[in-house]
């Protein structure tokens, strides 16, 4: 599942490439060269916007499983587990998926621990 703030921001980010395309191809002329040229500058620019939103902690990264067994209490059904948050981050732990009850008090105790999770409390 494609996290939505994620393809948002990547959706904006194309946008903002818009007017620099536009300005290159006016200027040069419409032509495949002058827009392989615009896609270039555009990318030397936008590379570090998208590695911001891939790589930031601002943003949450979660991974989910569709059906599987709860690494905590064993109940079958789908799993989570967040793997990056602000001041968190599994991305090299041992995979640990749970469900939406043991979900619920992991990120529980994360937030008392003081780290920002977005998802609503249950």
């Amino acid at each position: 599942m494609v996290n939505l703030r994620k393809f948002i921001l990547y959706l904006l980010r194309w946008q903002l490439s818009t007017p620099i395309l536009w300005l290159v191809v006016k200027n040069l002329g419409v032509g495949v060269w002058s827009t392989v040229l615009a896609n270039f500058i555009g990318g030397a620019i936008f590379f570090w916007v998208d590695r911001f939103i891939f790589t930031s902690y601002a943003v949450e990264v979660w991974q989910f499983k569709d059906k599987g067994r709860c690494d905590e209490c064993g109940k079958e059904e789908n799993l989570w587990r967040l793997v990056k948050a602000p001041n968190y981050d599994k991305s090299n732990s041992k995979p640990h998926f749970l469900c939406m009850q043991c979900s619920k008090k992991k990120t529980d105790e994360l937030r008392t621990q003081g780290i920002k999770i977005r998802g609503k409390s249950l």
